[in-house]
């Protein structure tokens, strides 16, 4: 025996456990030696079969290490016998193998061995696999030492020590917390956790079962066992021994207090969803960022939220909400690899680390090979919300966005990763919903920037600085103004007029468009109505639908709403969507037909910014097509430009489409869009964007000239409406 006092000495006096090393190669040795030092075991190395067992019943062992090499034929029957060995039954035992001569797993795992550490020797790898254990040989070697030979271990023992099937079936009761209520041999010896455990701690058991064995690390969860006021929390610690089995010690956290309500901050699940709760999640991501930095492996958290979860709310009310959450949980689940882990992140303490919305779940996604596989769980989830949820008597429409966050990349610790998790979920949200972003830096300095812009927005709409201007549509035969754009603008104190495109993907961003759109819409038809009580020649108006607006399910009762509070009769109100947003919709049509049986016009956006077809069209109730301003900017010299133009004019007046352009600032476009058969323009070549104390003057002014006039003069027009600004 090669085993020096001195290691024993030590072993006694300053470790924790002792490890017994079986190998007569001096550089292994050295290397396994360095590991378990630090891990604070007492090494102590034996060269052969022999004096491994007059070693183990001197030093009962809390880890065993068996070098292959150091067995003369087959090391299974080998390790069988170490696995027999009196103090030795459960003992995790590692066995290393060379490369050319591994054995067959399936075979060592039947022959007690925990783990496989395979040649070349890999420091980190033998080191995560120590921790992963626990101190679960530690605990069965430290009682050992305490209990006269041949003394069952087990019995005085306040923990509850078992062998479970890989189906969940209690193989067997070794001993332990002979008088716990929850835990007796009557109650589970020889029958599935699932028939005698509430379902979620069972289900999670299961699913831990499945991950150690095919892990084949140690695994520390904690759940909720009893009921009727009884309830316990329990840890327990699952390590394999053998092919599909796991040994589990189960011990009660509660101290035989009975809990005097289900889980707290520690609880095992979400009350709500039964999935992980955030405390365990978290811990959980520790473990697992701890796992993958030491096998240099990848992993990712994934940010999801439902889109628009608050109008479900507000609409259908909080039971039906909570009964989306949960359908939506099973949907997700469903999608999901055995080992992966899927949480609600529902928490009231404004922690930094955690947004107060109860529909935002975050996963975890181990074992990554590449972006791939990340993309390819996230796409997975997307199409799973293709079909409404069914949630009683409601089908309901939901749709996920996703921020994605990788470790090492994105990420060195759980802070971080969810941090930037979420910023990428926000991208998500801005770019449209029902998307998924992978993070980058970028993103971070954006998200800054929007977040000063949302503080100030949420002032605005408070302080009453949002404003309706309006923006004239010009008919190219009458001459007279046939239409009126409702646009938003946003008047800062200190930066004067924002731009749109700060305002819009923000608003979308937060939540705050569905708002600012109620708003809109009721001010423009307000406005419009009480300008028709003095004069009855107002044209209709036209008000923007964002996507969010487009998508809520009771859009068309507050189109109806708000003309029926104004007074405004329907065929003066007009609604502009874009294309892109009928094309990515499934449910663009069914949408659409609700509004047109209100008596509104609906105006496509946008035209040819898109991909639509004839067919796409002549499937929609439209009034008009808008032509985007990108070609009707290409209309000032010839090219394919114009020819696009007017083929697009052509193709639109055919299918009996009325024709608008927009971005109209020349005379010469306007001649152009003549000729071709266009319908109507706007732009800044008549007016811009008008305050609604502007537009009953302008109006004057334009059809004072139109009514003298024969034809429509640009020339006089403008000037005509030039004085009547200054009259003004």
């Amino acid at each position: 025996m090669a085993a020096s006092e001195q290691n024993k000495q030590s072993g006694e006096d300053q470790k924790t456990g002792y490890a017994i090393v079986i190998t007569n190669d001096d550089e292994f040795w050295q290397g396994v030696q360095g590991v378990l030092d630090a891990e604070n075991y007492a090494p102590i190395q034996t060269e052969d079969l022999d004096d491994f067992r007059s070693v183990a019943l001197a030093y009962p062992p809390a880890v065993i290490v068996a070098d292959a090499a150091a067995f003369e034929e087959d090391p299974l029957p080998a390790c069988r016998r170490i696995g027999r060995t009196e103090g030795c039954e459960y003992i995790p035992l590692f066995l290393h193998v060379g490369g050319a001569d591994a054995a067959n797993e399936a075979d060592a795992y039947d022959s007690s061995v925990t783990a496989i550490l395979k040649s070349p020797f890999d420091e980190k790898e033998f080191t995560k696999r120590i921790r992963s254990i626990g101190d679960t040989g530690r605990t069965i070697s430290g009682i050992r030492r305490l209990q006269p030979f041949g003394a069952d271990i087990l019995s005085n023992m306040p923990d509850a020590f078992f062998i479970l099937g890989n189906d969940g079936c209690v193989r067997e009761y070794l001993g332990g917390a002979a008088g716990d209520p929850v835990l007796g041999p009557s109650k589970l010896e020889g029958k599935k956790l699932k028939e005698v455990w509430p379902a979620v701690a069972a289900a999670s058991v299961g699913q831990a079962i499945r991950r150690v064995i095919r892990s084949r690390d140690g695994h520390i969860l904690q759940v909720e066992l009893g009921s009727g006021g009884t309830g316990r929390n329990y840890e327990l610690r699952l390590l394999v021994q053998g092919r599909d089995r796991v040994m589990m010690i189960a011990r009660d956290l509660s101290s035989g207090q009975a809990s005097a309500a289900p889980s707290s901050a520690r609880g095992i699940q979400d009350t709500l969803t039964g999935l992980t709760a955030k405390d365990l999640f978290m811990q959980g991501l520790d473990e697992a960022i701890a796992d993958a930095s030491m096998r240099e492996r990848g992993l990712a958290i994934l940010c999801l939220d439902i889109d628009r979860f608050s109008r479900i709310n507000e609409t259908l009310g909080r039971q039906i909400g909570d009964a989306v959450l949960q359908v939506a949980a099973k949907r997700m689940s469903r999608c999901l690899r055995e080992y992966d882990k899927l949480a609600r992140i529902d928490d009231v303490s404004g922690s930094a680390m955690t947004r107060i919305s109860g529909d935002e779940f975050v996963l975890l996604l181990a074992e990554i090979e590449s972006r791939d596989d990340v993309a390819t769980v996230a796409t997975r989830i997307t199409d799973a919300f293709e079909t409404p949820l069914s949630v009683e008597g409601h089908e309901v429409t939901v749709s996920m966005s996703i921020g994605i966050a990788q470790f090492p990349m994105d990420g060195a610790n759980a802070e971080e990763l969810l941090g930037n998790a979420r910023v990428a979920l926000n991208e998500a949200r801005v770019i449209s919903g029902n998307a998924q972003e992978f993070f980058t830096n970028t993103m971070k300095f954006r998200s800054m920037k929007r977040l000063d812009v949302k503080n100030e927005l949420e002032w605005a709409i408070d302080k009453e600085q949002l404003e309706v201007h309006y923006l004239p549509r010009i008919d190219l035969e009458s001459g007279k103004v046939a239409g009126l754009e409702a646009l938003l603008r946003w008047i800062h104190p200190l930066r004067g007029s924002v731009p749109l495109k700060e305002v819009i993907p923000l608003a979308e961003a937060t939540g705050l468009i569905l708002a600012i759109g109620e708003w809109v819409t009721a001010t423009a038809c307000k406005q419009v109505a009480e300008w028709r009580q003095i004069r009855e020649d107002v044209p209709p108006v036209a008000v923007n639908l964002s996507q969010s607006e487009f998508m809520r399910d009771d859009i068309a009762d507050l189109i109806s709403a708000a003309l029926k509070e104004s007074g405004l009769p329907p065929e003066l109100l007009e609604l502009e969507l874009t294309e892109g947003l009928l094309l990515r919709n499934r449910l663009a049509e069914t949408r659409v037909e609700q509004l047109h049986r209100l008596g509104v016009g609906i105006v496509l956006d946008d035209f040819g910014q898109g991909v639509s077809s004839v067919a796409n069209l002549t499937r929609l109730p439209l009034k008009a097509i808008k032509i985007d301003r990108a070609f009707v900017e290409g209309v000032r010299e010839p090219g394919p430009k114009q020819a696009i133009c007017a083929a697009m004019i052509a193709m639109s007046r055919e299918l009996g489409f009325t024709v608008i352009a927009e971005g109209v600032e020349s005379q010469l476009q306007v001649e152009f869009l003549r000729e071709r058969g266009c319908n109507a323009v706007q732009g800044f070549l008549f007016s811009e964007p008008m305050a609604a104390g502007d537009v009953l003057a302008f109006l004057d002014a334009f059809r004072m000239v139109t009514d003298s006039e024969d034809e429509l003069d640009l020339d006089t027009v403008r000037t005509r409406l030039e004085w009547g600004a200054s009259a003004r």
